[in-house]
């Protein structure tokens, strides 16, 4: 032990002699002090916080986001630490390339930015920490109230893996609305904003007759266009399958993957076979006469119904919650507001459920998702180092930062218990308490498959084929998807199939 010490207290003069030599005195990383320390972390914490970092690259007419460096400040004041910002990604990288590429050399930072359902089905098992162990544990910073107490319920609940581990953190919840001009509805003698779609088409019927274009809807073969269909076909899907949605969930997951809609399309419930599957496709095909009448022409980067909208020849349009503030920016010369998208009811369709689908478009899966790498990923990380990510958390997530955070950008609703939506977007706080739950009846699992279906569905609503072409080429298409997933995949579904 004596040759012990002799030998270290050597190395030191050594170290210190060639630090002197070089003109300073080399100091110990925060990791080091860590490692050598039992006691508080007092490091620096890395996190890449996405669209709420101050550091975010901006498009044109996006805000700067401020609030969380504000934050960050008043935390290394209060506890010693020090929160440094990753600098988001340029949109030509892919993100969960870059994710998987640090995960495998230790390298990624202390909190990342994670959709869950990405973190539940796309990274590697032990990526992420299982973070459900502190969701009991008081938050500090809201008198000592149960952490999960503040977090959403529904949230929490419904974005578990499947082996009940919690990786992602939620504050915010990106919804969908229908906006709608308040003086064109007051012109048109509409007293209450609609809740089932056989409402919303009296509605529209109602401003048609008021001389306005009751919806703006975009048809367009842009990615806007296709995008929209899934919205208004995941509407339908989900309410009409809403009595099925756990037999759908073949594979035990919480959600419907893919190789769930595999096997769905493979069993038939999914196609032409399927009576309900194809119910849907006549309801849109009757909403298009409310459409503006060029709802084929181009979309103007995917801001075409906004700017119809904004026109006030336009009774509604449906877009994200994002727009509210874009909305708001234009400074349109009428009242406006949203409301929830209504959802299918008895009197449109023999096939629709009580299940109120307006959540099914939208849901947890915004900007404020973040998540924990664990040592394999992430070999900066040491216990205490762990416990002051999760207290960061934790400060983030008290009612009046998450609030503060989320509206700051006014594109989302915050979901921490106690915190409140931009006036915009009030009408969509309800959503985050509905369950999170969507069928997208197989017809987007892959982009090319989307794309041929949503080109036979143009044809059908121009009137150019008929409803049987149609579904002939989304079964065609549906079954070549299927089949090519299967084999990439090497999936066996005989457990599935063979009943």
């Amino acid at each position: 032990m004596k040759g012990f010490k002799k030998l270290s207290m050597l190395s030191l003069i050594i170290v210190f002699m060639i630090s002197m030599l070089s003109g300073c005195i080399v100091p110990s990383t925060s990791q080091e002090n860590e490692e050598q320390s039992e006691g508080e972390f007092k490091g620096t914490i890395k996190m890449y916080a996405g669209t709420y970092s101050p550091n975010r690259i901006l498009n044109a007419n996006q805000k700067p986001a401020t609030v969380m460096k504000k934050l960050a400040e008043e935390y290394e004041k209060e506890t010693g630490i020090k929160i440094e910002f990753i600098k988001p990604l340029p949109a030509d990288q892919d993100y969960m390339t870059w994710v998987r590429t640090k995960a495998s050399g230790g390298q990624l930072p202390d909190i990342i930015w994670s959709q869950w359902y990405d973190a539940n089905t796309a990274l590697a098992k032990g990526t992420l920490t299982d973070l459900s162990k502190y969701l009991d544990d008081p938050n500090p910073y809201v008198d000592n109230k149960p952490w999960n107490e503040l977090l959403n319920k529904q949230i929490i609940s419904d974005t578990k893996s499947a082996d009940g581990s919690t990786y992602v953190i939620n504050g915010d919840y990106v919804g969908t609305a229908t906006y709608y001009n308040v003086e064109a509805f007051e012109k048109a003698g509409i007293e209450k904003t609609p809740e089932t779609w056989s409402e919303f088409i009296e509605a529209a019927q109602k401003l048609k007759d008021a001389g306005y274009i009751p919806f703006a809807w975009n048809l367009a073969s842009t990615p806007t266009g296709t995008d929209r269909i899934t919205w208004l076909t995941r509407l339908f899907f989900t309410n009409f399958f809403a009595d099925e949605y756990d037999e759908l969930r073949f594979t035990g997951n919480e959600g419907i993957t893919n190789q769930d809609q595999v096997i769905a399309i493979k069993k038939g419930i999914f196609g032409s076979e399927n009576e309900k599957w194809m119910a849907i496709w006549p309801i849109l095909k009757d909403f298009s006469q409310y459409w503006q009448p060029d709802f084929t022409g181009g979309d103007s980067n995917g801001q075409g119904t906004m700017l119809a909208f904004l026109t006030g020849e336009v009774g509604m349009y449906f877009d994200g919650s994002w727009a509210s503030q874009q909305i708001k920016s234009a400074e349109p010369d009428f009242e406006w507001s949203s409301f929830k998208n209504p959802y299918p009811d008895k009197v449109i369709s023999e096939f629709a459920t009580d299940f109120d689908s307006s959540a099914s478009i939208g849901g947890p899966s915004a900007s404020f998702q973040y998540a924990v790498p664990t040592k394999q990923a992430n070999n900066s990380l040491t216990p205490a180092k762990e416990k002051a990510i999760v207290d960061w958390l934790m400060y983030l997530t008290t009612p009046d930062h998450n609030e503060e955070i989320v509206n700051e950008l006014g594109e989302n609703v915050p979901t921490v218990a106690g915190a409140e939506p931009i006036e915009e977007l009030k009408a969509l706080s309800d959503l985050t308490n509905q369950p999170l739950q969507s069928v997208f009846g197989g017809i987007n699992l892959e982009n090319k498959e989307l794309d041929a279906i949503y080109r036979a569905f143009q044809s059908y609503i121009l009137g150019e084929t008929s409803l049987e072409e149609f579904a002939k080429v989304a079964d065609t298409e549906m079954e070549k998807t299927a089949d090519a997933l299967i084999q990439q995949n090497n999936w066996d579904l005989s457990e599935y199939l063979d009943e």
